[in-house]
């Protein structure tokens, strides 16, 4: 994709991620070509409800004919997201393996809603999952986790934010003073996500 064309669909990105994610997300820490960003996001239901979780978007000069590279820098127990391990925030996320050069940025956010919303554990990518895992045993670790707790011998941060606290302090990196934007946490939880519905 061209500069212009790239651009264009940031700005979008910019104007609707707070729409598209019912007030769940945030972009934050973009430079003048927007070819690195990262996301933040704090789901309002769920079993990571309140928990702050940051992505980092690279795209690849020939966005969006391939997909962008997209890691998770907060460490989380999550089946599909390896932060623990020596892949680095690698994400399992089947719209980016079945990339389509007509999907976008956000539909790749809605992804990782979706993600989070419904944790896959029949085909886990992180080790510390079986696949005979129960779901009652797995909702417990994400709770000790978030808390700050001990899981499968890794001790996890506290990751919870407060009910009133905003969703993301939203920044931009320029050779200018940075301007920040704080959004909002004032919209209804998220609806049912569906990856089949995306464009």
């Amino acid at each position: 994709m061209k500069y212009s064309g790239l651009a264009q669909e940031f700005h979008q990105l910019l104007r609707s991620v707070d729409r598209i994610s019912a007030g769940q997300a945030a972009v934050c820490d973009w430079g003048e070509a927007p070819l690195t960003f990262g996301v933040h996001i704090v789901p309002r239901d769920g079993l990571y409800r309140n928990g702050r979780f940051t992505f980092k978007f690279s795209l690849h000069d020939q966005y969006p004919q391939y997909p962008p590279r997209v890691v998770c820098l907060t460490n989380i127990y999550h089946p599909n997201i390896d932060t623990v391990d020596e892949y680095e925030g690698e994400i399992c996320l089947s719209l980016l393996d079945e990339w389509q050069p007509t999907f976008t940025l956000e539909d790749v956010i809605i992804g990782l809603l979706f993600l989070l919303y419904h944790p896959n554990l029949e085909e886990p990518l992180s080790p510390f999952f079986e696949p005979c895992m129960n779901w009652e045993e797995f909702a417990e670790k994400v709770h000790l986790s978030l808390q700050g707790g001990v899981v499968e011998d890794y001790v996890f941060q506290r990751n919870q934010v407060e009910e009133k606290e905003p969703v993301a302090m939203v920044t931009r990196v320029t050779n200018q003073e940075p301007v920040a934007i704080v959004k909002s946490k004032g919209r209804e939880q998220c609806g049912r996500l569906d990856v089949l519905n995306l464009r």
